[in-house]
């Protein structure tokens, strides 16, 4: 074993040692200082350097704390410990990993603020924190990583506005903060520069204000979640403009008594319609 691979291994070893529960043994059985790290349950190696590329122990059961001696990893490009039973904040070590490109925290019980370092790494595409208890508001700062396309932190106990800096990421497909206590309004440019977004869902928080008619812009938009919050005025009829629009949800909200616009009636790729609880009219065709 070299000695960069040795250090992994030490990383992985201390990590192992912040483990409080393995209740099927996973990490007790298979990580063992008689065999290469790269053979280890959960863990890849790259082939030329034969350093850890990705930890995957997603649905062990786990639980304990996120160990900063992760920081090691220092070719780290993927990392999942989701569904499991982690506690506590992220630690800010793991902020030297610049070769991350995904991670994923979901399905926990990690807690304090969503550290806005995540942006400082340069390869990250996807961050996922759904599912955990998350609180405080959300930094702009968290948007800096340009290579951005996937974030998920819904389900959470988040506060304050959306960042304005949220929709100018030009490389966002995927942006999913559902089901917090955000409040403000969407902006009136919203899909100026975010214009291959594939899904918005903002559903069961705060927001109020109008739709923007902006929204017809999203052309690739395939799932637009808005239900559950303060919205109101018309639906807009730019909307129809959505041609590949499968998922609409648009329920439980303060639409003011008028008709559902027709143009709804181009979206021929639509599955799904929610329009529940509002005080909406007339017909729909």
């Amino acid at each position: 074993m070299n000695s960069t691979n040795n250090t992994d291994q030490i990383s992985l070893l201390a990590f192992k040692k912040t483990i409080t529960s393995d209740p099927y043994a996973i990490l007790a059985k298979n990580w063992s200082e008689n065999v290469s790290v790269c053979h280890w349950i959960g863990v890849s190696c790259g082939i030329k350097h034969q350093r850890v590329i990705s930890l995957n122990i997603s649905g062990f059961d786990l639980s304990g704390t996120v160990s900063p001696y992760l920081e090691n990893l220092t070719f780290l490009r993927y990392l999942d410990i989701s569904s499991n039973n982690f506690t506590g904040n992220i630690p800010s070590e793991l902020s030297h990993l610049y070769h991350l490109r995904v991670i994923d925290m979901r399905s926990n019980s990690l807690t304090g603020e969503i550290p806005s370092w995540f942006g400082a790494l340069p390869q990250l595409e996807q961050l996922t924190l759904r599912n955990n208890t998350f609180s405080g508001g959300i930094s702009p700062y968290l948007f800096n990583s340009s290579k951005l396309q996937t974030i998920s932190l819904s389900y959470n106990q988040l506060t304050g506005s959306i960042p304005y800096v949220l929709f100018n990421v030009s490389s966002f497909r995927d942006i999913r903060i559902a089901y917090n206590s955000l409040s403000g309004r969407l902006p009136s440019d919203i899909c100026n520069n975010i214009p291959n977004l594939n899904t918005l869902s903002l559903s069961g928080n705060r927001l109020d204000g109008q739709i923007p008619p902006n929204i017809r812009k999203c052309r690739d938009l395939e799932v637009l979640s808005l239900s559950i919050n303060n919205f109101n005025g018309k639906i807009p009829s730019e909307i129809g403009s959505l041609s590949m629009l499968r998922e609409l949800y648009l329920g439980l909200n303060d639409f003011m008594k008028g008709p559902i616009p027709k143009q709804i009636g181009n979206c021929t790729s639509l599955k799904e319609l929610y329009l529940d609880d509002n005080y909406l009219t007339g017909m729909f065709n």
